[in-house]
């Protein structure tokens, strides 16, 4: 699962610093930076989602003959679904460069924030996990996900 967000993590930012390369520098006029605190608020607001929704998941059924391969599923999942999220601003920024409405300068501040909420929302630390395991045994069934990222 690591390999899988650290690969996801390489690629996005792969990909943001090539679409920074090709919208140059910072040479937008000052009307134009509303912008960047607007796509700003919007990685803070897909970024508080995503943390809230470590905690959110619904309790392994206790009649689960896998709960473990179940509960990595469901982070999976859930992982997958936070890249989805916090990557709406990135291509929203792409999408206005391509319009000519923002250049290089707005677009590097939603890609430092946005790259920085991928990292802190998709990476599985131990916090998060305790906090999506814990969400899981709700029910009373053990996830074992605490073990599998043990290692």
């Amino acid at each position: 699962m690591r390999r899988f967000v650290a690969l996801q993590l390489g690629v996005t930012a792969l990909f943001a610093a090539l679409v920074l390369v090709v919208f140059g520098g910072g040479d937008e006029p000052a009307a134009r930076w509303w912008v960047a605190l607007a796509l700003f608020a919007l990685v803070l607001v897909a970024g508080a989602w995503v943390a809230r929704s470590w905690s959110r998941p619904a309790p392994l059924a206790a009649d689960d003959p896998d709960p473990r391969d179940t509960a990595l599923r469901r982070l999976s999942s859930h992982i997958a679904r936070a890249f989805l999220v916090l990557e709406i601003p990135l291509v929203i920024s792409a999408v206005l460069g391509l319009a000519g409405l923002i250049g290089g300068g707005v677009m590097l501040v939603t890609v430092v924030a946005a790259l920085a909420a991928l990292v802190f929302g998709t990476w599985p630390t131990r916090r998060n996990v305790d906090r999506f395991a814990a969400a899981l045994e709700q029910g009373g069934a053990s996830s074992g996900l605490r073990e599998a990222f043990s290692r």
